[in-house]
């Protein structure tokens, strides 16, 4: 679970709400059904308008992506490459073979496969390049879908509004229910900016900075299997992959005592 989201989720609700109790007010009334139904399902079904139907099932699969921790790990991901390396350049590429069949992800698999069965590493960059290339174009899809319904949620929250506005303007010989009706038809301009900006718009984002790291990982991989390829020393193919490390993470060599 990222707790970056989670936490972030129900803070601003929490932090809503504290501010909402602090003014004599109840946060349960700007939870108003009405206003749910205008505004969500309005919001998902005109973001599908201008988006490619792939990208919209991507982006609900996605949500897993979104709400999970990220499974990207860097150090854990150069040390399998330099092991393997060292295996490579000890027993020869083809003793791989054995450790392809075990390997937990199919874009590194696809590319020591290539390898083992001597293609040329031009060949080999090239049909990866276009896996690391569709697979950007993939998820970036995948996260404009929630961005886009970021940026029409709070327009919907308005025409939600608007439409509470004239039914209550239809009860003017019953002020009482006018005000009643005056102040639900705000919730949807509420339920509209929170759903933008708390909702879909962050959870594309978070879409996009961990397609990211799923990208740096595949670009990684490309330069590992290029370096065992090449038959490269594992220490200075180990010094190249820690580049891609950031520099708020520990780029510590395994061969360091």
């Amino acid at each position: 679970m990222d707790l970056t989201v989670v936490l972030g989720i129900l803070g601003a609700i929490a932090s809503i709400s504290i501010g909402d109790l602090m003014e004599g007010g109840n946060p349960v009334h700007i939870v108003h059904i009405t206003s749910l139904i205008i505004i969500m399902p309005t919001t998902l079904l005109a973001s599908m308008v201008s988006t490619d139907p792939e990208h919209i099932k991507g982006a609900f699969k996605s949500v897993g992506i979104i709400f999970k921790k990220s499974q990207v790990d860097l150090h854990a991901r150069i040390k399998q490459i330099i092991e393997l390396s060292s295996r490579a350049r000890k027993d020869g590429i083809l003793s791989l073979e054995s450790e392809i069949a075990q390997l937990d992800n199919p874009f590194m698999k696809q590319g020591l496969s290539m390898a083992v069965d001597g293609n040329e590493i031009d060949t080999i960059v090239e049909s990866l390049e276009l896996t690391i290339e569709e697979t950007e174009h993939y998820y970036h899809g995948c996260a404009h879908y929630w961005i886009l319904a970021g940026e029409t949620s709070p327009v919907l929250g308005l025409i939600g509004a608007v439409l509470g506005l004239i039914l209550a303007l239809q009860k003017l010989d019953n002020p009482a229910e006018m005000a009643q009706g005056i102040a639900g038809a705000f919730t949807a301009t509420v339920t509209g900016i929170f759903s933008a900006y708390v909702l879909f718009g962050p959870m594309g984002a978070k879409l996009k900075a961990k397609a990211h790291h799923i990208v740096k990982e595949q670009k990684l991989i490309l330069e590992g299997i290029i370096g065992i390829a090449n038959g490269d020393n594992p220490r200075s193919l180990e010094a190249k992959l820690l580049n891609f490390l950031s520099p708020a993470e520990d780029k510590h060599s395994q061969f360091s005592k």
